[in-house]
């Protein structure tokens, strides 16, 4: 190993970065979602973005809870996005139909999912692909105005 002798000799090191997004295919099963709610909590506070965890996880047990009932194939694909002002969270499966929002039926154990995850993000919608959909939220660092 060489010694380097003067500052010139050395070589600049890249800025330490933020770890980069998290994807993960999966099978969405209900053993799965409690090991899913952990990595997405480990995530957040490698980002340093651990207020969000609570939101971020609420809302990925609830994408990940609509593929298991709601879908055609538990199989599917979660990835979580770093961005300037929070976090996205994206369930993509084969599924074709778009999410429903209903009007949850209040002695019913589900049916409020959807309506959860639209409360917990600042933004959150549905894109439409020929081999499915990706169903995604944004928690943001800064709450939404009518959360304030």
């Amino acid at each position: 190993m060489a010694l380097l002798t003067s500052p010139e000799e050395a070589v600049p090191m890249a800025p330490e970065s933020a770890p980069p997004d998290y994807q993960q295919e999966l099978v969405a099963r209900p053993e799965t979602l409690a090991i899913m709610r952990r990595i997405v909590s480990t995530h957040l506070d490698l980002w340093e973005l651990r207020e969000l965890s609570d939101a971020a996880t609420l809302c990925a047990h609830e994408l990940l809870t609509n593929v298991m009932r709601h879908t055609g194939s538990p199989r599917c694909t979660i990835t979580l996005r770093r961005r300037p002002d929070g976090v996205r969270v994206t369930v993509s499966d084969s599924d074709t139909a778009p999410p429903e929002r209903r009007d949850p039926v209040w002695e019913e154990e589900s049916g409020r999912g959807v309506l959860l995850i639209a409360a917990l993000a600042a933004r959150c919608g549905t894109v439409m692909r020929r081999d499915g959909k990706d169903v995604w939220a944004d928690i943001l660092t800064t709450p939404p105005a009518y959360a304030a």
